[in-house]
């Protein structure tokens, strides 16, 4: 679990959990993570993926508005299940915290795009 001692990494993950569909976009994730650069995010992403804790899914672009994601980031089915085990990352508590962030109509957008292989 030594990947989530590092701050902006577990704010990343509660990012994920706290989303209404349980799996932001990297445009969503630099919204709602203000103070990570795009070059770090991209760096801790690939560290949670390689520990295990995320994987990244994508959608077919066919059909996609401009400017639309198609990839998005949820937890892996282990993850969640480590997380329920110690009651950490409740998706609850964090989506009531989520629900109250004003968004942009980009993200907006973004939020409303149809995911591939949605979990809540």
């Amino acid at each position: 679990m030594s990947a989530l001692d590092d701050t902006t990494r577990a704010n990343i993950i509660g990012t994920i959990v706290g989303h209404p569909k349980g799996a932001p976009s990297k445009k969503e994730l630099e919204y709602y993570n203000p103070s990570i650069a795009a070059s770090t995010l991209t760096d801790h992403l690939i560290r949670l993926e390689e520990v295990g804790l995320i994987e990244a899914i994508e959608r077919d672009r066919e059909g996609l508005e401009r400017g639309h994601p198609y990839r998005f980031f949820q937890l892996t089915d282990a993850a969640r299940e480590l997380f329920d085990r110690n009651n950490l990352f409740e998706p609850d508590a964090y989506r009531e915290l989520f629900a109250e962030v004003e968004k942009t109509d980009e993200i907006e957008a973004a939020e409303g795009v149809e995911r591939p292989n949605r979990r809540n």
